[in-house]
């Protein structure tokens, strides 16, 4: 594009000369006719003038921003127009979802967003308020791990050949409106995981029926440390240490799965799981322990176990056994999996004791136990 070519911004064409009185355009500089591509981009995308001006620094980052907003900004009061629910109750939402609050007559929102509204409005006629709002907050908090995923690969595998490319940033505007592009693919390959992971969760009863609004099990926890990760830390680059975490986690993440586990969460250097049985926790605490005793990169781990009765919430497991299965996991060496008395006589695997331990936050003495391969 040349200088007197037209720009179109929000329905009107501005001229060059008028995206120099928005200080957005310098004809005089050497790349002016670079910048104009640019603008001409971003604005085709739909940009307005006060977002050329808000973003008149970093307009890639503003032609990412129109791709994955994929039209015009709601405010709060429009969104609560179009999807019937009143300002207090869409703020409500966003708060749980883990959106800041939102200024009156400040476009933020989606136009997805009027259809998320009204869906949890239907949601809440089957929950319940608080369960609705503990089903948003879960969400919220799980598409927030996702996106920040998402842009790190984005910025760590996509960014710096874009930036290269080209100094004024067209190059990287075009990245940007390219990742966002893969979008609609993401919406069925939600569902299809989501589904998935119902079937794998589906539960007939909860094990408590005295239990109003929480579900308790009877399950055994695991905590799965990676030993010496401070000292790894200090020792490789930031790329390595993101590569032998990124292992660690994958390769928990699948044993734990294929054991019939689940992950509950990543904690840094840690992983925390359940199983539903004794031999079935054990399993997976020693096929972890075999895994990385012989990895060329990932240190070793250390795996400690309790079961008992365990609260589950928003996805999460609470309660004295998940604090008693932490503290068992700091007792055992590299290499190790150490468990409760319980577990490893339920077990049914050859152990050894460790005799009895105090340990930190847990009353009295505990025995524990070493558990061995066959």
């Amino acid at each position: 594009m040349v200088r007197g070519v037209r720009v179109v911004c929000t329905g009107s064409s501005m001229e060059p000369e008028e995206l120099t009185a928005l200080g957005v355009y310098d004809p005089s500089d050497p790349n002016a006719d670079r910048r104009l591509e640019l603008l001409d981009y971003v604005t085709v995308l739909g940009a307005t003038a006060e977002e050329l001006v808000t973003f008149k620094d970093s307009l890639p980052a503003l032609a990412g921003v129109l791709a994955i907003r994929g039209g015009p900004a709601l405010t709060l009061e429009e969104v609560a127009e179009r999807s019937g629910l009143s300002t207090n109750e869409i703020r409500d939402l966003a708060g749980a979802a883990g959106i800041p609050d939102p200024e009156p007559d400040v476009p933020v929102f989606t136009e997805g967003f009027v259809d998320f509204a009204a869906t949890m409005r239907e949601v809440t006629g089957v929950f319940g308020e608080d369960a609705r709002t503990q089903l948003v907050r879960v969400l919220g908090l799980a598409m927030s791990r996702i996106a920040d995923a998402v842009i790190s690969s984005f910025l760590v595998n996509v960014a710096p050949a874009a930036e290269q490319a080209d100094p004024v940033g067209l190059s990287m505007a075009r990245a940007n409106v390219e990742t966002a592009s893969l979008l609609p693919s993401v919406a069925p390959a939600l569902d299809t995981l989501f589904r998935q992971h119902l079937l794998i969760a589906r539960r007939l009863t909860t094990a408590n029926t005295e239990l109003v609004g929480f579900e308790s099990r009877q399950l055994v926890v695991g905590f799965v440390d990676l030993v010496g990760s401070t000292e790894l830390g200090e020792n490789v680059d930031m790329s390595e240490l993101g590569a032998t975490l990124s292992d660690f986690e994958q390769i928990a993440a699948a044993t734990i799965a294929d054991g019939g586990g689940r992950v509950v969460k990543l904690i840094g250097d840690e992983i925390m799981y359940t199983a539903p049985d004794a031999f079935a926790a054990s399993s997976v605490a020693l096929d972890l322990a075999d895994a990385f005793d012989s990895h060329p990169s990932v240190p070793q781990v250390r795996v400690g176990l309790a079961s008992g009765e365990v609260m589950l919430r928003d996805g999460d497991v609470f309660g004295p056994v998940v604090n008693l299965a932490s503290r068992v996991g700091k007792v055992a060496q590299p290499g190790q999996v150490v468990t409760t008395s319980a577990v490893a006589v339920a077990a049914g695997l050859p152990h050894q004791s460790l005799g009895l331990h105090h340990l930190s936050g847990i009353r009295g003495q505990v025995e524990l136990h070493r558990l061995n391969r066959i």
